[in-house]
């Protein structure tokens, strides 16, 4: 089966046709030429359109097993197709929690319909930061990485133990840099925005400690660790550091970090509560130029889908996350002015794939298609029509939003978004 894509505008720093408009031609879901002229039966006219490789989501949660109701893989595989993403790896934090190999198994068997979905399996049971889970019997069952997801691994032990463990097939730690003390009970960042509104803040050291402590161990144990959602500009400065010292440690930022600050708080919605909570607008820049200067290695969705009943409440008592994959691409165009999509791209394609020793993907002869097209023009409501989560806690739920995913050429199919 051929498809030619036609007149496609070719956004892609690592392709030797980056910048250029000119047909994309795939057969057998591998890219067979790029050029001007090309020929085939069946041919989709991108006139207009952008075309990069598709997305890789380092961190999401689609809630099967356990919590359906706000998200099941089914609707997260639509959600994900809906934004631009091939590959979605998903954390463990299910009911029950993803630390078996059946359970690896069993989402990795869902991987369908577009969406390659990798399996980021626990560290410890439960991921209640006790007890070490089967590490080698979870990478052997296909799992690509190890965290506690949601929870940060707290226990020093076991971090030190899983670093140990994983450095006989080159695996990956991750975790999600907060101190546990420093951050409980607290529902935003702390500073003069939390006083003013009279919630319980958590201060930018229980990041910035938890990460000294962290880069401290990998020292002393050596193999390859990941820090999720960074959210300081301390906590930049700090794997700047640790990079240059040579330590294997790679990290990323949420989205929705680069957009908003604790002055979106002032009128209490929810559906902007986010752990870590959104910090200074001097925090927010650091987070982009740790971007473009490559410190940051990549940006996730955080895709963090939750019911009404765990969101239309009072603000201290909504539960945290964002509802984000369908958005994606609209808020890189937002941010364009001080990211360039070029390198916010890169850092959604080929940065995640780096840090998890895959193929990379390219829009040139001889690769894997595993493409996306955008559609940087078009103006649509983010709505009940054009929703394929279902949830929608998501800040801009309701509005207009400019730029849409068109659709996902994956798996020898092309999967057009409404």
């Amino acid at each position: 089966m051929k498809t030619l894509l036609a007149n496609a505008r070719i956004m892609d720093v690592h392709s030797k046709y980056h910048g250029e408009t000119l047909d994309i031609l795939v057969e057998d879901g591998i890219i067979s030429a790029v050029g001007k002229g090309l020929e085939s039966k069946k041919v989709i006219d991108l006139e207009g359109k952008v075309v990069t490789p598709a997305f890789f989501d380092f961190f999401a949660h689609f809630n099967e097993p356990g919590l359906e109701h706000k998200e099941n893989l089914t609707s997260g595989i639509k959600s994900a197709l809906f934004g631009g993403f091939s590959d979605v790896c998903l954390i463990p934090n299910t009911h029950p929690v993803i630390d078996s190999k059946s359970d690896v198994g069993f989402i990795r068997g869902r991987s369908t319909a577009g969406v390659e979905l990798h399996v980021i399996a626990a560290v410890s049971e439960g991921c209640l930061g006790e007890n070490l889970t089967e590490i080698l019997d979870l990478e052997d069952a296909g799992a690509v990485a190890f965290s506690d997801g949601l929870s940060p691994i707290w226990n020093t032990e076991l971090l030190l133990k899983a670093l140990q463990y994983v450095q006989k097939f080159d695996g990956l730690i991750i975790n999600r840099p907060k101190d546990v003390h420093l951050s409980q009970f607290t529902h935003m960042h702390e500073g003069v925005m939390s006083t003013s509104l009279g919630l319980k803040g958590e201060p930018g050291i229980s990041e910035e400690i938890a990460i000294k402590r962290d880069l401290d161990i990998l020292k002393y144990a050596g193999g390859r660790l990941h820090f999720s959602h960074l959210s300081t500009a301390r906590g930049v400065e700090l794997i700047k550091a640790a990079k240059k010292k040579g330590l294997q440690v790679t990290a990323d930022v949420a989205v929705h970090q680069l957009l908003y600050t604790e002055e979106d708080l002032i009128d209490y919605d929810s559906n902007l509560k986010s752990d870590p909570p959104f910090r200074s607008e001097r925090d927010r820049k650091a987070l982009i130029k740790g971007l473009k200067e490559g410190i940051i290695d990549a940006i996730i969705s955080s895709h963090q889908p939750q019911d009404p009943e765990s969101k239309e409440l009072e603000f201290d008592l909504a539960s945290p996350g964002l509802m984000s994959l369908p958005t994606v691409y609209s808020d890189l165009l937002a941010l364009q002015d001080e990211l360039p999509l070029e390198i916010a791209v890169q850092r959604l394609t080929s940065g995640p794939r780096a840090i998890l020793g895959l193929p990379e993907v390219k829009v040139e002869e001889g690769s894997t298609a595993k493409l996306a097209v955008f559609d940087p023009y078009q103006v649509w409501e983010f709505s009940a029509k054009h929703n394929p989560s279902r949830s929608n806690n998501a800040p801009k739920y309701g509005q207009q939003l400019t730029g849409k995913c068109f659709g996902v050429y994956n798996q020898g199919t092309f999967f057009q978004n409404k």
